[in-house]
């Protein structure tokens, strides 16, 4: 396997949240991660103020909260969220799947692969 490509298949899938799939790669600059969703699943209301995130969604619906405005995502459709806006989220049904990146890199992503979890506990019993 060559330092410069892998396939999403080689590299591990860590559960960071119950339903919330996270497999995590990094270059010193940036960060890219595949994240599945398997309904029932929540992301709990959180920002990142250490970083911009971009999404791409690559199957399913997500329904999608950034800086209070609502919406739901489906294949094909790109977010923006800044650095310090909040953003939240929930599955809808099924399975959906999409690719964050973040710039800078965040750490966080790979250490809550190697141990706990990098994100916020859900508020609990919404199984949207």
């Amino acid at each position: 396997m060559s330092s410069y490509w892998s396939s999403w298949s080689d590299l591990p899938e860590r559960e960071v949240l119950p339903g919330n799939f996270r497999t995590a790669v990094t270059g010193k600059e940036m960060g890219l991660n595949r994240i599945r969703w398997v309904h029932p699943t929540e992301l709990p209301a959180h920002t990142h103020p250490d970083a911009e995130q971009a999404m791409v969604v690559t199957s399913g619906r997500i329904a999608f909260t950034v800086g209070g405005e609502k919406t739901v995502l489906a294949e094909g459709d790109v977010v923006v969220i800044p650095r310090g806006v909040e953003h939240s989220g929930h599955s809808i049904e099924g399975e959906a799947t999409f690719i964050e990146v973040f710039a800078p890199t965040r750490i966080e992503n790979l250490v809550g692969f190697l141990g706990g979890s990098s994100m916020p506990e859900p508020s609990g019993g919404d199984t949207r």
